[in-house]
């Protein structure tokens, strides 16, 4: 009994590890695609970015194949080979592309495939798929790594700078711990409003027609007046226009007239007549002199002038009075002047 439950135990054991070993090997037999018909397909990548093989191929989020192998050909160029199961191959079509991606943010490098224009048709054993640039979340975590680094400097600047906005002397700083400078806005608000009050106080008076401006606001007397001077002003420049004309009339007639004042100006010979007349009466003048000269120089005049100087002599009397004295003065006769004394 004891031999035959050992023998037993064996049994079920070899059993239990071949039915395990078969579960496996179908498990991965799957996985790889072996026990299915496949199709194999090819990619050129210029960049895997840690792509194996062994790694999915997925499909509108199911995964259809594995990446069969990775052969480099050039230095910008890696061929991908896929095995798709034939079951899919049906979707995918000749103008589809492939990129890489990544299995969530640690996951492993996994390749997909996006539909395409069914009128190029299916895709067929041997086919090249065109690559589109995935989402490279290595890149990502990169550069979220460097802005990280940035935004640590700038928080470290900010500390900084908070830290001078606190205990430092600058503008800022005295805006923030100081109250001197909402005093000063206190008065020079209080003086604003003491300003809007007289110039509210000033527009009342001229609203309310008192002073001189207000009445310039108000009364319209004055534009009356100003429309009374400047029509006096229309009617004397329409006179200053007529006297202009005038003036213009005046001075074309003395520049074209007939006249003498015309010819005076513009005929050269009368202008020489002139000068000639007035230079022989010029002459004539100086001829009277010379004649009126011989006059004054004739023994005639000379006797003429010295009994008009005697006469002169007679009627000259010389009164010498007292203070107190009568004067009494009678015509006489200018032949025989007498002298009075009383």
């Amino acid at each position: 009994m004891s031999k035959t439950k050992k023998t037993l135990r064996l049994g079920i054991f070899i059993a239990s590890a071949l039915i395990l070993f078969i579960v496996a090997v179908y498990l991965i037999g799957s996985k790889q695609n072996l026990f299915t018909s496949t199709t194999e397909i090819h990619a050129s990548f210029k960049d895997i970015r840690g792509l194996m093989s062994g790694n999915i191929v997925r499909f509108a989020g199911i995964n259809i194949g594995t990446v069969n192998d990775i052969r480099i050909v050039a230095d910008s160029s890696v061929i991908v080979s896929m095995t798709i199961r034939d079951t899919y191959t049906d979707f995918i079509y000749k103008n589809s592309t492939v990129q890489i991606g990544q299995e969530g943010l640690m996951g492993g490098k996994i390749v997909l495939i996006s539909t395409g224009d069914p009128s190029t048709g299916k895709v067929e054993k041997g086919d090249y798929l065109s690559v589109s640039d995935g989402l490279d979340i290595q890149a990502m975590i990169a550069q979220a790594t460097g802005m990280l680094d940035e935004l640590k400097g700038t928080i470290a600047n900010l500390r900084s700078i908070t830290g001078k906005f606190d205990t430092g002397d600058g503008d800022i700083a005295r805006l923030l711990n100081d109250d001197a400078l909402t005093s000063a806005l206190e008065e020079a608000t209080k003086s604003m409003n003491a300003s809007l009050s007289d110039v509210n106080h000033i527009t009342t008076k001229i609203n309310n027609g008192q002073g001189d401006l207000g009445k310039l606001v108000n009364d319209d007397s004055i534009t009356s007046k100003m429309n009374t001077i400047m029509a006096n002003l229309n009617s004397t420049t329409l006179r200053a226009d007529s006297l202009i004309n005038q003036l213009h009339q005046t001075s074309y007639t003395i520049n074209h007239g007939e006249g003498v004042l015309p010819r005076l100006l513009n005929d050269k010979q009368m202008g020489l007549s002139v000068d000639t007349a007035i230079a022989s009466v010029d002459q004539g003048i100086i001829e009277i002199t010379k004649a009126a000269e011989t006059i004054a120089n004739s023994w005639i005049f000379r006797l003429f002038s010295k009994n008009k100087n005697k006469q002169n002599e007679i009627q000259k009397v010389e009164l010498k009075v007292n203070a107190g004295d009568t004067l009494i003065i009678r015509p006489v006769n200018r032949s025989s002047p007498e002298v009075l004394n009383d």
